[in-house]
C-alpha cells in the first residue's frame, strides 16, 4: 500500500491539482461567439447538427457527437457544455504522465504532468465548449501509444491506429502529429510492414473525411488582418502561457528562460531519454512548423489552438530535461507556479476572459417597449438567444422603436490576445426623436441607452451610425 501510495501519490495530486484549476470556474465566463455557435447547433436533433457541420464548422463530427449526448445529460448551459471540455482536460494529466514515462523517465512522466496540469492554454481550452481538450487528450493519447509501438511491441500498433483515428476525426491538425509519428515509426522499427498497415488506418480515416474537409475549407481560414508572421511568432509563447495576463512581458520572458534551460537540459540526457525527449519535442515542433509552411505556400490556417496537441509532447520533452537536474526540477516548480497563477486570472479578472455577452444581455434586459439593439461585434439573435431571448431580425429600411440600446463589447476577436478594453466613447447624437437617458461603462463593455417619447421611426442606415466603434454592427429589435 506504502509503495503503491509513493509510486502514485504524485499523479494523483497533480490530476486533483488540474481538476481544481478546471472544475471550480466553468461558469465564471460567459459563452464567446464560437461556444455560442456550439451551443446553438446542439440545440437540436443530432441529424441536424450532422447535416449543419459541413456548413459551419471547421473540424470532422466525433467531438460534436460526443458533446450532443452530453448535452442531453447535463444540459446546454456554461457548466453542461464545458464540463466535457474540463473533464477531457484532466483526463489528459495521466495521459501525458504515461507518455513521459514511456519516452523518458518516470520523474520525466511527473514533470510532464505538472506542466500539463497547470498550463494556462490547456485550463483555458478545459474551460470551452468547442473541440480543443478532447483533441488535445486524444492526441496525448496518440503520443502514449506512440511511445509504446517505438519500444518494439508490435500490439501498441494497433491501438496507436485507433487514437490516430479518434483523433483526426476531432480535429484535421491531427495530421501533424500523426504523420510525424507514423514517420519515426517508419524510421525506428523492423520490419516496416506492421507500421505501413497500422499508418493505412489513419490515412483511410482522412480520405473518408475528405468530402467535408472540402465543404469546410472556407470556414476555418485565419482571421484577414492578422499577418502570418505575428501569428506564427505568437503560437510558443501562446502554447506556454496562454493568451494574457497581468505583466504579460515579464512573465513571459521568464517562462521563456524557463523552457529554454529545460531544452539545454534534455540536451544532456543519458542517450536513451535524449532519444525519447528528441521524438517528443520532434512531435510538437512538427505540430508547429509544418502549418506554417503550408501557410506560406498559400494554405493558412495558422492559429495557436489549432496547435493544442503539441503541448504534451514539448512538455515531455522540456519535463524530461527538468527532471535531469535539481536545477531543473527548481525551475519546473517555478514555472508551474508562475503558469498556475496565470491560469486563475479570467476567473477573477472579466477584462482578460471571453468576451462578456452574458454580461452584455443582462445589462441590455428586458423590455415592455419595441426596442432597437445596436451591438458591435455583431451577434445574430439566434446565437445570443442563451442570453437575451425574444429578439427580432428587422425586415425591411425602417424600425418603429421607442428605446434604442447601443452597445459596444470589449472584445478580441471573441477570446482574449490582450487585456479587453470595452469602447472608450462619448454617446453619439442621438437619431431625430431621441435623447440619451444612460451610459454605462462596465470593465466589459459600454451601453448607451436612447429614449423617444413615442414610437418612432428609425432608418436601419441611422441605427447602424450609433455604433460605438468603426466595425459593422448587429442590428437587432425586441419588445412588443
Amino acid at each position: 500500500m506504502r509503495a503503491a501510495a509513493v509510486r502514485y501519490g504524485p499523479i494523483l495530486g497533480l490530476t486533483l491539482l488540474g481538476a481544481v484549476l478546471r472544475l471550480p470556474t466553468l461558469d465564471r465566463q460567459s459563452f464567446w461567439l464560437d461556444e455560442l455557435v456550439t451551443r446553438s447547433l446542439l440545440d437540436r436533433g443530432l441529424g441536424d447538427v450532422l447535416h449543419e457541420i459541413p456548413r459551419t464548422e471547421a473540424t470532422p463530427y466525433l467531438y460534436y457527437v460526443v458533446a450532443w449526448v452530453w448535452g442531453q445529460a447535463f444540459g446546454l448551459g456554461e457548466v453542461g457544455l464545458r464540463s466535457l471540455s474540463a473533464l477531457a482536460g484532466t483526463a489528459t494529466i495521466p495521459i501525458a504522465y504515461g507518455a513521459g514515462v514511456v519516452l523518458a523517465s518516470r520523474r520525466a512522466g511527473i514533470v510532464a504532468a505538472a506542466l500539463v496540469a497547470t498550463s494556462p492554454f490547456l485550463v483555458w481550452y478545459s474551460q470551452e465548449a468547442r473541440s480543443y481538450a478532447l483533441f488535445a487528450l486524444l492526441g496525448a493519447t496518440s503520443v502514449l501509444t506512440f511511445g509504446l509501438a517505438l519500444r518494439g511491441d508490435r500490439r501498441w500498433l494497433a491501438g496507436w491506429a485507433v487514437t490516430c483515428v479518434l483523433t483526426l476525426a476531432t480535429h484535421y491538425f491531427g495530421v501533424f502529429l500523426v504523420g510525424a509519428e507514423a514517420v519515426w515509426l517508419l524510421v525506428r522499427l523492423r520490419p516496416r510492414l506492421p507500421v505501413v498497415l497500422a499508418s493505412l488506418v489513419p490515412v483511410a480515416t482522412l480520405l473518408a473525411h475528405l468530402p467535408v474537409l472540402l465543404d469546410q475549407r472556407g470556414n476555418g481560414e485565419a482571421v484577414a488582418g492578422s499577418s502570418l508572421a505575428g501569428r506564427a511568432a505568437g503560437i510558443p509563447k501562446n502554447l506556454v502561457v496562454g493568451y494574457s495576463f497581468p505583466l504579460e512581458a515579464a512573465g513571459s520572458v521568464l517562462a521563456a528562460c524557463l523552457v529554454v534551460l529545460g531544452l539545454v537540459l534534455a540536451a544532456r540526457l543519458t542517450p536513451r531519454e535524449r532519444r525519447g525527449a528528441l521524438a517528443a519535442g520532434s512531435l510538437a515542433a512538427a505540430v508547429v512548423l509544418v502549418p506554417i509552411v503550408l501557410a506560406v505556400l498559400g494554405w493558412d490556417y495558422v492559429i495557436a489552438r489549432n496547435a493544442i496537441v503539441a503541448v504534451v509532447p514539448a512538455a515531455v520533452c522540456v519535463g524530461a530535461g527538468f527532471a535531469s537536474r535539481r536545477l531543473g526540477i527548481a525551475a519546473a516548480a517555478l514555472l508551474c507556479a508562475l503558469c498556475t497563477a496565470i491560469a486563475v486570472v479570467p476567473a477573477f479578472d472579466a477584462t482578460y476572459g471571453r468576451t462578456d455577452w452574458r454580461e452584455a444581455a443582462a445589462a441590455i434586459g428586458p423590455t415592455q417597449v419595441r426596442r432597437a439593439v445596436v451591438v458591435t461585434p455583431s451577434m445574430s439573435r439566434s446565437l445570443w438567444r442563451p442570453y437575451l431571448p425574444g429578439l427580432d431580425e428587422p425586415h425591411g429600411a425602417v424600425a418603429v422603436v421607442r428605446e434604442i440600446a447601443v452597445i459596444g463589447l470589449a472584445t478580441e476577436g471573441g477570446y482574449s490576445a490582450g487585456h479587453l478594453e470595452p469602447p472608450d466613447v462619448g454617446a453619439p447624437k442621438p437619431v431625430p426623436g431621441f435623447r440619451v437617458v444612460a451610459v454605462e461603462r462596465r470593465p466589459t463593455f459600454t451601453l448607451v441607452r436612447y429614449v423617444a417619447k413615442r414610437p418612432t421611426p428609425v432608418t436601419i442606415e441611422a441605427l447602424a451610425g450609433l455604433a460605438l466603434t468603426d466595425e459593422q454592427p448587429g442590428i437587432l429589435l425586441q419588445g412588443r
